[in-house]
């Protein structure tokens, strides 16, 4: 029985592990992205009820803020792709899970900016 447990162990540290500490990190770095992305988008949306530096437009600065997150978000899809790439996974697995990425960003955003609308 021992002998079992530490083939699982063994198993799990080498297979298991690191692909959900991969999976977090950009499930991570989505959610950040896609916060960031939301709060400029309502930034230049709406007129907040704080000034930014007093002399800055808040469509620009909200603009500016959206661009930020759009890279955050494009160099995470850009390296999980790469990583996918690696593995050696067939290129309609790598299709799916780049639609499905890109939808789920999409969703995220309009989930927050929902949230946020309901003040």
């Amino acid at each position: 029985m021992a002998e079992v447990s530490g083939k699982w162990l063994t198993f799990y540290a080498e297979k298991i592990e690191p692909f959900y500490k991969e999976l977090v990190s950009h499930i991570e770095k989505l959610i950040i992205g896609t916060l960031i992305v939301s709060a400029g988008a309502h930034v230049s949306s709406d007129e907040p009820s704080i000034q930014l530096f007093g002399y800055l437009r808040h469509s620009l600065v909200g603009r500016g803020v959206m661009l930020i997150g759009v890279l955050i978000l494009a160099l995470n899809f850009i390296d999980g792709l790469y990583k996918l790439a690696k593995v050696n996974r067939h290129l309609a697995w790598q299709i799916v899970m780049s639609l499905f990425y890109i939808a789920v960003s999409i969703r995220l955003i309009q989930l927050i900016l929902a949230f946020r609308g309901g003040e």
